[in-house]
């Protein structure tokens, strides 16, 4: 993988750490980047589990959490690559969170992305 596809992935998945509610909209980017990272959903899997989360997770137990997001340049600073399968550690309630804010994701995923149709 590519360090501005590995980036885009970091970015994308950062989102699921502020301290906001998602929407489908976010859901249906973070697919889409997904897609364009043109690594597989095991591979993006693992950088969601095994290089976001265990600097990000942190963001979810603060009280005070992050809400506006991490800058490009504060993400390749803190963030490492990390190889190997999806290694899901932490705080169990923030694990389920994570876990369902993925399978939303993995469900655009099944699907054509609307904004992408062309109409013929």
């Amino acid at each position: 993988m590519d360090g501005d596809a590995r980036i885009a992935l970091w970015e994308a998945f950062s989102e699921f750490f502020l301290d906001t509610e998602l929407d489908e909209m976010a859901f249906r980017h973070v697919a889409r980047v997904v897609r364009a990272s043109g690594v597989s959903r095991e591979q993006a899997e693992a950088v969601l589990w095994n290089e976001v989360f265990p600097v990000l997770h942190r963001n979810l137990r603060s009280v005070a959490g992050e809400w506006s997001g991490w800058s490009r340049d504060w993400l390749v600073a803190n963030l490492r690559p990390a190889s190997g399968p999806a290694r899901r550690k932490g705080p169990r309630s923030i694990v389920r969170e994570i876990e369902r804010c993925w399978e939303q994701v993995l469900d655009h995923l099944g699907t054509p992305d609307p904004t992408q149709e062309h109409n013929a």
